[in-house]
């Protein structure tokens, strides 16, 4: 990669990360604030599906939230943290997205929403959309063809 793009490529890196890492380590210190905010997104989507499959799947939901916010705070600091040290990048990317498809749909249903609230979720969710999309094209892993440049199978974005 050409000196330039493997900066910019970093910086990119680095700046994608942060937030996931600081919003884990947020997560973490309010624990309870976030356990109570699954909690009612849960409610929610079990109030708006009610007695369907759908509702059957909210409700074991439901039960497993405990394990919920651990896995989704281990995918999202976990993805973060390889990410910003750039290791194992493809990997980190596809925690990161392992942890946003989810939370995306569960924490962010603008299809329930009610004209007050319709914006606030439907711009969260778009924004969520588009770091899938940023994760996804770190999954690609170097970006070589862009400059150029010999791929070589030992880039540092790869390394173990």
């Amino acid at each position: 990669m050409c000196k330039g793009n493997k900066f910019l490529y970093q910086l990119g890196r680095i700046f994608f990360a942060l937030p996931f890492i600081i919003f884990c380590v947020l997560k973490m210190v309010n624990w309870q604030a976030s356990m109570e905010s699954l909690s009612q997104a849960l409610s929610m989507w079990k109030n708006e599906v009610g007695g369907s499959f759908l509702g059957s799947f909210v409700g074991m939901l439901q039960q497993a939230e405990l394990f919920l916010m651990i896995l989704a705070s281990l995918l999202e600091g976990v993805g973060g943290i390889l990410l910003l040290f750039g290791i194992r990048t493809r990997l980190a990317a596809w925690l990161l997205v392992l942890f946003l498809v989810p939370v995306n749909i569960l924490m962010h249903p603008f299809w329930f929403a009610d004209a007050s609230s319709l914006f606030p979720m439907l711009s969260d969710f778009s924004k969520n959309i588009a770091l899938i999309g940023g994760a996804l094209l770190f999954t690609a892993g170097c970006c070589c063809h862009i400059c150029h440049c010999q791929q070589d199978s030992h880039h540092m974005d790869d390394r173990v």
